[in-house]
């Protein structure tokens, strides 16, 4: 939520810039302009010609115009609301899609297969520790009939314990080895075709197996600091070969 609040507040020049546009086409009495009308409103009885001139309006305007839409780019659309210290990968081979032998426990008789994890990683590119950093499933689409696991935390590779934050330490390795990674999906392929797909989320219990599908997938990495990580994926099954698990979009923002 800090990052939040950091938006609203530097957006607080916008807001003053906007009630100048707004002030230089109405007045509170009748003058010669209106920025003459409102000087005088707040107690300026000596008002220079110039600024009585009633062409003084249509300059305030646009310089104030001008200002509002320099200060929204500069604000909400220059490059480092893209470029936070914590960000999210995905890229081919292991461990970010690893393969295990596997055997389903849900049914009567326990079948032998393959399990495939796949996994997204958290990259530091800072010099210092995030700290408490959570990864949550924010939405998938589209959503199976008693999905329950949209807004759960996702599973720290290897973890059994159940962690629901943790730091992330900086990414020094160029191939990203030493990031931190998170399960996201584990696909269990049986014989005869047999498969089945379920969320690496918490708690375990409520991960029931989904249908292999295409699934848009949004996940969120936050960290105490206000650091903020979004990447909308893709897991897209093909018939002869295992599902791709594509990163579409990332964006990072940073922290306080």
């Amino acid at each position: 939520m800090q990052v939040y609040w950091k938006w609203v507040i530097k957006s607080v020049p916008n807001l003053g810039l906007g009630l100048l546009m707004l002030a230089s086409t109405v007045t509170p009495r009748q003058t010669r302009s209106n920025v003459e009308a409102w000087l005088i409103y707040f107690g300026i009885e000596n008002v220079p010609p110039w600024l009585a001139n009633k062409s003084t309006d249509k300059w305030v305007f646009w310089i104030a115009f001008v200002g509002f839409c320099v200060w929204a780019i500069h604000l909400y659309m220059r490059t480092n609301l893209r470029n936070g210290k914590l960000s999210i990968m995905i890229r081919e081979g292991e461990p970010w899609v690893q393969v295990n032998p596997g055997v389903d426990q849900s049914q009567a008789a326990h079948t032998s297969g393959w399990l495939y994890t796949y996994r997204i990683a958290l990259v530091n590119s800072d010099d210092s520790t995030l700290r408490n950093v959570e990864v949550k499933l924010t939405s998938l689409e589209k959503k199976p009939h008693n999905f329950h696991a949209i807004g759960s935390h996702l599973i720290l590779r290897h973890d059994r314990a159940g962690t629901t934050n943790f730091n992330v330490y900086p990414t020094k390795d160029p191939q990203f080895m030493d990031a931190v990674f998170v399960d996201v999906f584990r696909l269990f392929l049986g014989p005869e075709g047999y498969s089945f797909l379920h969320v690496a989320s918490l708690p375990e219990d409520i991960n029931r197996h989904i249908p292999v599908d295409k699934y848009d997938v949004k996940i969120m990495a936050t960290s105490e600091s206000g650091e903020m990580a979004i990447a909308d994926m893709a897991f897209i099954p093909h018939p002869e070969q295992i599902p791709d698990f594509r990163l579409l979009k990332m964006q990072s923002f940073p922290g306080r």
